[in-house]
């Protein structure tokens, strides 16, 4: 079974087990420090174009997902300001979610081994009565809506595989001294098929949101230009450059990572921004 990213003991959440954890939120996310690239959802899009290229990787089941380019090294990226804290303006999602995520079963998994818990400082996640705290209702209302999205960012990137708008997106630049960056395995959305999409097809994907999407994917790729220049003045050597970025691992856990016996806690879903 796949870990999920981040999560060093992935453990479902339990009423009785966890009744006194308390849970810091933290600016920290020096967690992220050994990744390259991050998973999006649609909705995202347009706030991390600002600040990263979004593009999108196949998996091997031939299905494609977006994700932000933070980087051309192989190991890491350069977002991390003093104590960890992001220094572009967007986190992404799947970055702030941590150290929590939902099974696809709808219950709410937790690192046990992050350093936002304790049961000294903090906020609890239960209240005196077993109920979920405040804290908690807040939590998975966020876990809940980023799963909705990365529900509709999957019918939308099938949707964009059924017009075949994905092209591969190669890149060749200078970055070292010796031999050029080839970047491979990353797709884009073809804006000239994209132009010409099916009429029956323009409104719907106009209501959904999904050519707002596209056109802001699209937008987004202008930002490779200053990871480059910001790379390039980073001097990095030979060895920390890339040639693959490589498909991340599924957002969503497909199974719980710790079902025993004990009774999770299940989400409900409530709209509240990613």
């Amino acid at each position: 079974m796949a870990t999920l990213l981040f999560y060093k003991k992935p453990a479902l959440l339990n009423r009785e087990l966890h009744k006194t954890l308390r849970f810091k939120a933290s600016s920290d996310y020096s967690f992220t420090e050994h990744i390259n690239s991050v998973p999006l959802t649609g909705i995202e899009f347009f706030e991390a174009s600002r600040d990263m290229p979004v593009l999108f990787s196949k998996d091997e089941k031939g299905d494609f997902l977006p994700l932000a380019l933070l980087s051309l090294l192989k190991d890491g990226h350069r977002q991390l300001g003093e104590s960890g804290s992001w220094t572009d303006t967007y986190v992404p999602a799947f970055v702030r979610r941590y150290p929590f995520a939902l099974t696809d079963d709808g219950n709410v998994c937790l690192d046990e081994e992050a350093p936002h818990f304790s049961h000294k400082e903090g906020e609890l996640l239960f209240n005196e009565e077993g109920n979920n705290s405040e804290t908690l209702t807040a939590i998975v209302n966020f876990l809940n809506h980023y799963d909705q999205q990365y529900k509709n960012t999957r019918a939308f990137c099938a949707a964009c595989k059924e017009q075949a708008l994905f092209t591969p997106f190669n890149l060749q630049v200078m970055l070292g001294k010796k031999k050029p960056l080839r970047l491979e395995g990353l797709f884009a959305i073809d804006e000239k098929k994209l132009t010409v999409l099916p009429e029956d097809k323009v409104s719907g994907w106009f209501r959904s949101g999904w050519l707002a999407w596209s056109y802001a994917h699209l937008h987004s790729l202008g930002a490779l230009n200053r990871l480059v220049k910001r790379q390039r003045q980073e001097s990095p050597s030979e060895e920390e450059i890339t040639d693959e970025i490589k498909p991340l691992e599924q957002p969503v856990k497909k199974t719980a990572p710790d079902a025993n016996k004990t009774e999770g806690v299940s989400s409900q879903l409530e709209e509240e921004p990613v």
